[in-house]
């Protein structure tokens, strides 16, 4: 399988400590690939609350955060250009999530407080809201530091199976660009009991059709990498402790997204990530069926 390319990347930045982090995981995502990066801040008149206070942003400030990200990336080699949008508070996402698709973009990248369902629901997480908007993989970045340059030397894949596999091992593939990157495949081995009492306990051989399927892709694309089968329990928990104890640089998931009734509902293992790591967190693309 040929690597996919990311040569196009759209950051969407509000200047938090959250953004920030992603526009240094950015640099490292932009420098591996030789992508080019679009900026875009979404400026609105609304009252936010920002440095402990709330204050309104002006646009002279909205120019002020975009030309100074703009002139970070352009000073590390990468091709960047950047525009403000406007939007109220509640339009961000779809704002970003349009900028996206009208560039035709190949990753976009956002920064994440890593609220749960419920607070996402009524402080308009913009990452939660983009899970549901977007098709195209998705990186969430929090407060963990990505040196600039290092490139991601340890990536995780957790893969569920079936048409999870193929878009989880794209993004692993993409994210996995740099010679030398070490990549470890995770399955959370599944064993349900319902209230009634019917038992689910996943088998064996599709455990095993399973990695198989992903770790030989990665190594038809030359990228050698090791799998494990982790114990059964909340799929989030389990990605976040084997990164954890391995030391993942980059964690990536499979294109399953649930919106937010569903995630209320049933849990979302992307939004238990968010709550259990402070890694980067790349959401593959979306297979539309």
């Amino acid at each position: 399988m040929k690597t996919p390319r990311i040569g196009h990347i759209l950051l969407a930045t509000d200047g938090s400590p959250e953004a920030e982090a992603a526009v240094n995981t950015t640099m490292v995502f932009a420098k591996a690939a030789a992508a080019s990066v679009d900026v875009v801040h979404v400026w609105n008149l609304e009252v936010h609350h920002r440095h402990g206070v709330w204050d309104v942003e002006t646009r002279s400030e909205a120019e002020s955060l975009l030309n100074d990200t703009v002139m970070h990336l352009r000073a590390d080699g990468i091709p960047t250009d950047g525009e403000i949008m406007r939007a109220d508070a509640t339009h961000v996402a779809s704002a970003i999530a349009e900028t996206a698709r009208h560039s035709q973009a190949d990753l976009v990248v956002v920064g994440s407080r890593g609220l749960s369902d419920w607070q996402s629901m009524i402080h308009h997480s913009v990452s939660h809201e983009l899970l549901c908007a977007l098709d195209c993989p998705l990186l969430i970045v929090q407060a963990k530091p990505v040196t600039a340059g290092s490139g991601f030397p340890r990536v995780l894949v957790a893969i569920a199976g079936g048409d999870d596999v193929l878009p989880a091992v794209r993004a692993a593939m993409a994210a996995a660009s740099e010679p030398g990157t070490e990549v470890l495949v995770v399955h959370v081995a599944q064993a349900i009991v319902s209230s009634q009492g019917f038992a689910y306990v996943e088998p064996e051989n599709e455990i095993h059709a399973t990695i198989e399927r992903a770790t030989n892709m990665l190594n038809e694309a030359g990228i050698a990498c090791e799998a494990i089968v982790a114990h059964a329990g909340p799929v989030a928990q389990v990605v976040a402790q084997v990164a954890a104890e391995w030391r993942a640089d980059l964690i990536v998931i499979g294109s399953s997204r649930v919106g937010d009734l569903g995630s209320m509902l049933f849990g979302s293992v992307t939004h238990g990530l968010l709550r259990a790591t402070e890694r980067p967190l790349l959401v593959a693309e979306r297979i539309n069926r």
